[in-house]
């Protein structure tokens, strides 16, 4: 039995075409679920400034108050104003895109991680009689995921790129850092580094999560 030379460049050339369409088709996809989370915050943060930020009060999350506590899961979608939420937008848009492109289930998987774990932390360690509000927990959280998740790929091709994305984003955000722990800056602004520090954890252990479970979430640890 031979082989001809002719054929192996054909299936080769049939699988990189292959693999790019399902390149294609995973941006797509990624591409639409930053449109709809972005949208959907953009369309509370407009209903909540009409209604002189009202719902910030009674869905943010109140350090150690046991009836907020379920205020983890709405206070993500919530902004102090047009800036916060302005500012909010590029990095998640962004962290969303690149989460997304490992697969919708593991993506999904991971913002419920980083909405519990992040939420339950800020809740535990902000200050007394404090109110948070934002997505910045969510975008620190993506942010340890994506940098993380490259470290479980299965493949070398997996590794290659979802590491490369990881890196590159790590580098391109390493100025946050400053945002992650107390100082005079980070007072001055009313940030909460405890909101952003458990977010960035829980990130990194959706990460973890999401390789252990890799068989409920694919059959393959890699992009769907």
């Amino acid at each position: 039995m031979s082989i001809s030379g002719g054929s192996l460049s054909t299936n080769k050339g049939d699988r990189l075409k292959a693999r790019g369409a399902a390149a294609l088709a995973d941006a797509r996809v990624a591409a639409e679920v930053t449109v709809i989370l972005v949208g959907l915050i953009w369309l509370v943060q407009l209903f909540n400034a009409v209604d002189g930020y009202r719902l910030d009060g009674e869905y943010g999350i109140v350090a150690r108050s046991v009836s907020d506590l379920p205020h983890i899961v709405t206070a993500p979608f919530l902004h102090a104003n047009l800036q916060h939420i302005e500012s909010n937008t590029p990095p998640l848009a962004l962290l969303t895109f690149l989460a997304a492109l490992g697969g919708i289930r593991r993506f999904v998987y991971a913002t419920v991680v980083i909405i519990g774990v992040g939420g339950i932390g800020t809740w535990l360690f902000s200050p007394s009689n404090t109110d948070t509000v934002g997505a910045s927990g969510l975008i620190f959280g993506l942010l340890g995921y994506v940098v993380v998740r490259g470290l479980f790929a299965r493949s070398v091709w997996q590794a290659v790129w979802q590491i490369a994305v990881g890196v590159a984003v790590f580098v391109y955000y390493q100025w946050t850092l400053v945002l992650l722990y107390p100082s005079a800056t980070v007072s001055a602004m009313h940030i909460s580094w405890q909101g952003h520090l458990s977010g960035l954890l829980a990130g990194i252990l959706a990460a973890v999560m999401a390789w252990r479970r890799r068989k409920r979430l694919g059959a393959e640890w890699q992009p769907a």
